[in-house]
């Protein structure tokens, strides 16, 4: 078993206000993740003990991810929690932290804690190219 953290930056023209509002509901998730393809089983909404259920489309391999939001802490953080984990991951702690820089533009920091049947090297590749895309999204979606 072993244990990784990762972190990505990414910095968006907008306030804090219109940041964490976007991110208070699972389905900009699914619209800002290009792949894999998302589907939100669970809560819509992001509130503390919310059920963040996905499955998630590889083209050939179809899985679901569940998790539950352990804590929210409004326009600061909020934390998502890994219950029922495909392979390869058998723990996940993501925080989402939100700062603003100033007036028109905020920084988010993701934060990654896992356990994993692979390596961290491997797993931070993929979340990596997760991340990279989720921020060419968001760009385009705040640009």
């Amino acid at each position: 078993m072993f244990r990784g953290t990762f972190y990505y930056k990414t910095q968006l023209p907008q306030t804090m206000e219109t940041v964490w509002s976007f991110f208070q509901t699972n389905e900009n998730l699914a619209k800002i993740t290009g792949f894999p393809k998302i589907e939100i089983l669970g809560d819509k909404d992001v509130f503390e003990g919310s059920n963040v259920h996905l499955k998630l489309n590889f083209f050939i391999i179809k899985l679901t991810w569940q998790g539950e939001i352990t804590k929210v802490v409004h326009e600061a953080y909020f934390i998502d929690k890994g219950v029922k984990l495909p392979f390869p991951f058998k723990s996940w702690e993501h925080v989402h932290a939100f700062k603003k820089i100033n007036d028109n533009e905020t920084r988010m920091i993701d934060k990654v804690e896992y356990e994993s049947f692979f390596p961290p090297f491997l797993i931070n590749i993929m979340l990596k190219g997760m991340f990279t895309d989720r921020k060419r999204q968001l760009k385009k979606k705040f640009a």
